[in-house]
């Protein structure tokens, strides 16, 4: 049940943002050399684990995402997940869309695309891919994330991904406002709330929950951690996800 991936742009988003609270005077500049190659380029490698739960169904995802910058326009993202899901009734956002019965399914996504970035703070990738295993659905997917207020003392991120399987035809997406309420030189704690919704396809109708979320991301170690919790179709429901991301030149 892919409703729980928490891309690893969430994490990335707060590097995003403090790569980019330099002077706006820089802005001239790097808007000159959008179509010319990046040197020394930038390799990025996040790692990220996700687990969700809520009455009747459960999951957890991990892997890896590589990012190579080309220029200050776009860069090259590789992303590779690998799924677990326990039980279901409900298979949003799922090629399985798994019963009661079913048993643990196993399956990987491999997905390959576009970051581009127009503006300072915000940031868009475009993929595509297809499931491996237990699963064979083709996906394409985009997730979008900016900050607003990014030179005051709480800037807001908002966030959302889009995903469509062409196999059941289900379309999904999650959705994310978050504040920076606390910013020290150690670490940094978001307040906020987030969901999913979904449908189309192989279900009926709409659904959707959401709820509050919290997160910390610790400066040191590029380590950012969110718990999220709430209400909705699958009624009482829990995400927390970790992702870790680190930073090279080539």
């Amino acid at each position: 049940m892919k409703n729980l991936k928490r891309s690893p742009k969430r994490g990335a988003a707060i590097v995003v943002f403090l790569s980019v609270i330099a002077p706006l005077a820089s802005d001239a500049t790097a808007n000159s050399h959008l179509f010319e190659l990046i040197s020394p380029a930038h390799v990025g490698v996040t790692l990220f684990a996700i687990g969700y739960g809520n009455e009747k169904y459960g999951s957890t995802q991990g892997g890896f995402q590589l990012e190579q910058s080309v220029n200050g326009l776009f860069g090259l993202v590789g992303r590779a997940s690998a799924y677990q899901i326990l039980k279901g009734t409900i298979g949003y956002d799922s090629p399985l869309s798994p019963s009661s019965r079913s048993a643990t399914r196993n399956f990987g996504l491999f997905q390959g695309g576009l970051d581009i970035t127009p503006f300072q703070g915000t940031s868009l990738v475009l993929l595509g891919g297809e499931d491996v295993g237990d699963a064979h659905a083709p996906v394409i997917e985009g997730d979008f994330s900016d900050w607003f207020a990014m030179h005051t003392t709480h800037p807001v991120n908002v966030s959302f991904t889009g995903s469509h399987y062409y196999q059941n035809g289900v379309t999904s997406g999650t959705y994310d406002v978050r504040t920076m309420a606390i910013s020290t030189k150690n670490f940094i704690l978001l307040f906020g709330g987030g969901g999913a919704i979904w449908g189309g396809g192989s279900l009926e109708g709409v659904l959707a929950h959401g709820g509050p979320e919290v997160g910390i991301f610790l400066r040191q170690y590029h380590l950012d951690i969110e718990i999220q919790g709430g209400y909705g179709s699958a009624h009482t429901y829990g995400v927390v996800s970790v992702s870790r991301q680190f930073n090279f030149e080539e």
